[in-house]
């Protein structure tokens, strides 16, 4: 799934770049920034408070056993606060603006 939605989202990309400008590009993404980020808290969010939900339906449904979904249910934070820490370094930019403010500016 994850492969399939970067390729539309890269043939989109490619689509754009050949009929319109950078500019106006990346003044379209400018627009989607805060949706997307709201989407993938959500996410976040979803996983956080559905995660021992899930576990439960999977165990109660025969589809793992009840010693995994204990280990399971002890990965939940775990997953959470890698996600948050993907969505912090990469969608947040932190690591850019950690830089830049390292570095100084560049003469």
């Amino acid at each position: 799934m994850a492969v399939l939605l970067t390729a539309l989202v890269g043939y989109w990309l490619m689509h754009r770049l050949q009929t319109n400008s950078v500019p106006s590009i990346q003044q379209g993404i400018d627009s989607w920034r805060l949706t997307l980020m709201l989407c993938r808290w959500t996410v976040i969010a979803v996983v956080a408070f559905g995660w021992n939900v899930g576990i439960e339906h999977l165990a109660k449904t025969g589809k793992i056993q009840s010693a995994l979904a204990d280990q399971l249910h002890r990965y939940r934070w775990r997953a959470v606060t890698w996600l948050v820490i993907l969505e912090l370094v990469l969608g947040q930019g932190l690591v850019v603006k950690f830089l830049g403010i390292t570095a100084g500016p560049i003469v």
